[in-house]
């Protein structure tokens, strides 16, 4: 039987997802994660350390406002610890976030060009945005080995063995959220704008960003607890501060729901993401 280049199938169903295809153009993910990561900061004077100089600062500016001003510091640990921790994981959820969602709107040329499964372009803000937590969770983890040699206190507790399975529910929490964002957005502009500017201040009412989930209860107005209850990405920075930094505190039936939330919310990204690809290129 002969063998053909193109293949020409009906209209396909909704469920109907072809990660083979992914999977076939694993060398293109590959070079695209390698582009993002080696050239984001090619053409500056400090190059790769503005992945260390960025938390850094972060964590610099939080303690000064948060835990000298506000005096919504942790206990236990060093503040500039704690200022440090749950940032990076926050900003990995938001650059990853952001960058999904204008999927459609940022590669409308490349994707009128030529062809090659579209999840490839999510799937690289995933991982090159994986790499560059990686670094950064290193410069935390020389904190933490600092603050020990110092004090002698081992802030890393044993439940961090579950580190992965948090990491993996942002990774699904992050791009279930930009899939869907990205695949509204090729009809409703308005939204992109809306994620920019809101997202990152989402943070400062996020548990384990500014202090920990049961400070952010006692201190902070009634009308700002919905989201520390109902924000999933706060309990996933509280326990990732009691995993490193023994701040905050590990709860299975936080880990359940919000894996259950990041499953839900993923699987109805893709479904969306997949039927919009079809036809975006007419109204993006």
């Amino acid at each position: 039987m002969d063998e053909f280049d193109v293949h020409i199938k009906p209209k396909r169903n909704l469920l109907e997802i072809d990660l083979k295809a992914v999977w076939r153009y694993r060398d293109l993910l590959r070079m695209f994660v390698f582009r993002d990561f080696v050239t984001y900061y090619k053409q500056t004077i400090l190059g790769p350390l503005w992945f260390f100089i960025q938390p850094m600062f972060t964590a610099a500016i939080n303690l000064f406002v948060f835990g000298s001003l506000a005096g919504l510091g942790p206990e236990g640990v060093p503040g500039f610890l704690f200022y440090l921790s749950g940032p990076i994981l926050w900003q990995y959820f938001q650059d990853t976030f952001i960058k999904t969602s204008a999927t459609f709107v940022e590669n409308q040329a490349i994707f009128g060009k030529v062809y090659f499964p579209r999840l490839i372009m999510p799937l690289t803000t995933l991982i090159s945005g994986l790499l560059k937590f990686g670094v950064q969770l290193s410069l935390l983890l020389i904190a933490i080995a600092i603050y020990f040699v110092k004090s002698g206190e081992f802030s890393m507790q044993w439940e961090i063995v579950f580190f992965p399975l948090i990491l993996m529910i942002i990774m699904m929490t992050a791009m279930g959220f930009g899939l869907i964002v990205s695949a509204l957005t090729t009809k409703y502009r308005d939204l992109k704008f809306l994620i920019e500017f809101g997202i990152p201040l989402l943070k400062y009412v996020t548990p384990g960003i500014a202090t920990s989930m049961y400070l952010f209860k006692e201190n902070l107005p009634d009308a700002l607890i919905p989201f520390a209850i109902y924000n999933p990405i706060g309990y996933l920075i509280d326990m990732f501060n009691y995993m490193f930094i023994g701040v905050g505190h590990f709860s299975w039936a936080s880990m359940g729901i919000t894996a259950g939330f990041a499953a839900f919310v993923l699987f109805v990204g893709v479904l969306i993401f997949n039927q919009t690809e079809k036809n975006f290129m007419d109204t993006v």
